[in-house]
């Protein structure tokens, strides 16, 4: 992978040239993670624009992106593994294979982007929109996809292993080959009427499951999982806790 010095002096350079982006921001940037968090930190009310910069190949690991405007920019193969990107603007961002390993995006703005191939080991996507995002083979170990907006993104081989699916809209994915089998939680999804039933047949327990703020941890509903398995229960009925 290219370092993190070489690739932001030569490709970040090309993007302030083609008047993309801040030169300031990208002076900073530049500099290291270490002197761009000091001045995010300083500058808690500036919203870095970073709009179609080259990026690709460059360490971000652990940098404060919250809340900076990424779209349409090149992220291909970039390290940012633990990345802050809470609220971040990443609409036709390319991230394939980028590695975002424990990174937090809760809230971004992730649209049309490109996360083919992606490291999402424990990254936290809650709140996010994911319309129409490029998931294909992406494994999602241990994601939370709480409260996200999955609808028409591509999911096709997709391994949702140890994924939090809660409240999250997936209607008019496509999930050809797909595997659910190891989701933890799908508790009020909003599925297509033959994937809920699919998961209804097979993992009921899983569309039961729900997360306990206070306890921080999954937890199964009885109750809820003896309405599910009743042959009239089609989904949550809207306000409600329970479908008929």
């Amino acid at each position: 992978m290219i370092s993190f010095k070489s690739a932001l002096v030569v490709l970040l350079l090309l993007a302030v040239h083609s008047g993309c982006v801040k030169k300031d921001d990208i002076d900073i940037l530049k500099s290291g993670v270490e002197k761009w968090n000091k001045w995010r930190e300083e500058n808690p009310s500036v919203r870095p624009y970073l709009g179609r910069t080259n990026l690709g190949g460059a360490n971000l690991d652990s940098a404060n992106l919250g809340g900076a405007n990424l779209d349409s920019a090149n992220l291909v193969e970039t390290a940012l593994e633990g990345a802050k990107l809470i609220g971040a603007s990443l609409n036709g961002a390319n991230l394939e294979s980028a590695d975002l390993a424990k990174a937090n995006l809760a809230g971004a703005a992730l649209a049309e982007a490109d996360l083919r191939g992606a490291n999402l080991e424990g990254a936290n996507f809650e709140g996010a929109n994911l319309q129409g995002v490029n998931f294909e083979k992406t494994k999602f170990y241990g994601v939370n996809l709480e409260r996200t907006d999955l609808r028409n993104a591509k999911l096709e081989g997709t391994d949702f292993s140890g994924a939090i699916l809660v409240e999250a809209d997936l209607r008019g994915v496509k999930l050809q080959g797909t595997d659910f089998s190891k989701v933890k939680s799908f508790y009020k999804a909003k599925l297509d009427p033959e994937i809920l039933s699919h998961i209804k047949a097979k993992w009921p327990q899983e569309l039961a499951t729900s997360w306990d703020d206070e306890e921080e941890r999954l937890e199964l509903d009885p109750t809820l999982l003896e309405q599910i398995k009743k042959p009239d229960w089609h989904g949550w009925a809207e306000g409600k806790g329970q479908g008929k």
